[in-house]
C-alpha cells in the first residue's frame, strides 16, 4: 500500500514570502513610471527608476546567490528584505522631497531585494524528495495570483489619500511589507548546514547530458520570460495605439497576470505525471497559438485571448524550466551557484524583452514581431528536441 507524502507545512511560508515579492513588483510596475514622470525634469526620464530596478536585479543576483552559498539561505532572504525596507523609506523620501535621485535609489534597492526574493522558489525544494519538488516549486510561484490580486489594489487606493502626497503611501507600503517579510523569514527552516552528496547520480551521467540538462532548463526559462515580457508590453503599447480605454485595456492585463500565476497551483502535478519535457513543450506551443492570434488578427479581443495564452506559456516554461533545473542540480553540490547562474540569465532575458518592445513596435511592427517571436519558438522547441534525444531518456 503506497504512502502519500504531503508537503511539510513550511511550503506555505515560502508561498507568503513569494507573494510579498511579486506584491512588490507588481506596485512598482504600477507606480514607477507615473511617479517617474510627476516628479522628474524631464518625462523622457521617468522610466529611469524602473531600468535601474531590472539592472540591480542583473547585478545583484549572482552575488546574491553567493552570499547564501556561503551564509545559508535565510541569512540572504533577511538582507533581502531589508533592502526592501530601505527601498520603502529612500522612496516615500523622494516623493517628500520631490527628489529623482532619491527615487531611483529606492527602485535600484527594489531591484536587491528582488534579485535576493527570487530564490524562494529555490530554496523551497532544498531537502524534499525529488517526487515532491515541482508541486513546492509551483506552489510558491502560485504566490502571484495574490499579488496580482492585492498589488494593483494597493496601488490604486493609496496612490491618492488626503494629507499625503500623491504616490507616498505606495512606497510607505513597502515598508509594511518588509516587516512582515522579516517575520515570516524568522520562522523559515535554517537551511545553511543542509548536505549535498558528492556521490550522486549526477557524477554517474556523462559530462554532456549533466551540462545539457541544466543549460536546455535555464534556456527555456530565460526565453519563456523575455518574450512574456515582449509581447505582453508590446500588448499594452497595441492597445494604446487602437485608443483601448485604460479599463478595458487593465482588463486584458490582469486575465494575462491570473493566467501567469494560477495554473502553478496544479503545475507541479502535471510535471510529476507528464514530465519536465511535455510541460515546456506545451508552454512554446500556447506562446506560438498567441503569437499567431496577435499576427492574424489584431482586434482587442484576439489580444485578450492572446494574452491569457502568452501567461500559460509563460507558466508552464518558468516553471517547468526551473523546476528541471532543480531537478538536474539536486544532488550537485554546487547547485546553489548554478541557481544564482540562471536566475542571472533569466534576468538579462526579461530586462531585453522589457526593454524592446517600443524599438521593435516602432521599427519592425506588430505583426513582425510576433512572427520574429514564432521563430525563436521553434528555434527553442528544436533545441530542447535535440537535448532530448541526446540524453536517452535523462530529460522526462
Amino acid at each position: 500500500m503506497s504512502t502519500v507524502v504531503k508537503l511539510p507545512s513550511y511550503i506555505y511560508l515560502y508561498f507568503f514570502c513569494q507573494s510579498i515579492n511579486l506584491m512588490t513588483a507588481v506596485i512598482s510596475v504600477v507606480v514607477a513610471a507615473a511617479v517617474g514622470n510627476l516628479i522628474s525634469s524631464d518625462p523622457l526620464y521617468a522610466t529611469v527608476p524602473y531600468g535601474m530596478q531590472f539592472l540591480l536585479l542583473l547585478i545583484g543576483t549572482y552575488p546574491a546567490s553567493l552570499i547564501m552559498n556561503k551564509y545559508g539561505r535565510k541569512f540572504g532572504f533577511y538582507i533581502g528584505a531589508v533592502f526592501l525596507l530601505i527601498a520603502g523609506i529612500v522612496g516615500y523620501f523622494s516623493i517628500i522631497e520631490n527628489s529623482f535621485l532619491l527615487l531611483i535609489i529606492s527602485h535600484g534597492f527594489i531591484g536587491l531585494f528582488t534579485a535576493c526574493a527570487n530564490f524562494y522558489r529555490y530554496a523551497v525544494t532544498d531537502g524534499l524528495e525529488k517526487s515532491l519538488q515541482s508541486k513546492a516549486l509551483s506552489l510558491v510561484v502560485a504566490g502571484g495570483v495574490i499579488a496580482g490580486i492585492l498589488g494593483p489594489t494597493i496601488s490604486s487606493q493609496l496612490q491618492d489619500v488626503s494629507g499625503f502626497p500623491k504616490f507616498s503611501l505606495c512606497y510607505a507600503s513597502l515598508i509594511i511589507l518588509s516587516f512582515i517579510n522579516l517575520f515570516v523569514i524568522h520562522f523559515l527552516p535554517d537551511i545553511r548546514f543542509r548536505k549535498y552528496s558528492v556521490r550522486s547520480n549526477f557524477h554517474n551521467k556523462s559530462f554532456l547530458e549533466n551540462c545539457s540538462v541544466t543549460y536546455i532548463s535555464i534556456c527555456v526559462a530565460a526565453v519563456g520570460y523575455g518574450l512574456m515580457n515582449l509581447l505582453m508590453i508590446q500588448s499594452s503599447l497595441k492597445m494604446d495605439h487602437m485608443h483601448v480605454v485604460f479599463e478595458d485595456a487593465a482588463f486584458a492585463i490582469q486575465w494575462h497576470v491570473v493566467a501567469m500565476f494560477f495554473p502553478s497551483f496544479f503545475t507541479g502535478f502535471l510535471i510529476s505525471r507528464f514530465g519536465h519535457f511535455l510541460i515546456i513543450l506545451s508552454g512554446f506551443i500556447l506562446f506560438i497559438m498567441s503569437f499567431i492570434i496577435n499576427a492574424y488578427d489584431p482586434n482587442y479581443d484576439s489580444i485578450v485571448l492572446s494574452l491569457i495564452l502568452l501567461g500559460l506559456g509563460w507558466n508552464f516554461s518558468y516553471v517547468g524550466g526551473s523546476s528541471m533545473l532543480t531537478f538536474s542540480l539536486s544532488e550537485n553540490i554546487d547547485k546553489q551557484r548554478w541557481q544564482g547562474i540562471g536566475d542571472t540569465i533569466i534576468a538579462v532575458f526579461a530586462t531585453i524583452g522589457a526593454m524592446s518592445p517600443s524599438f521593435l513596435l516602432n521599427g519592425i511592427g506588430w505583426e513582425n514581431s510576433n512572427i520574429a517571436a514564432i521563430a525563436i519558438c521553434f528555434i527553442s522547441i528544436f533545441v530542447l528536441i535535440l537535448v532530448k534525444i541526446v540524453n536517452k531518456g535523462v530529460l522526462k
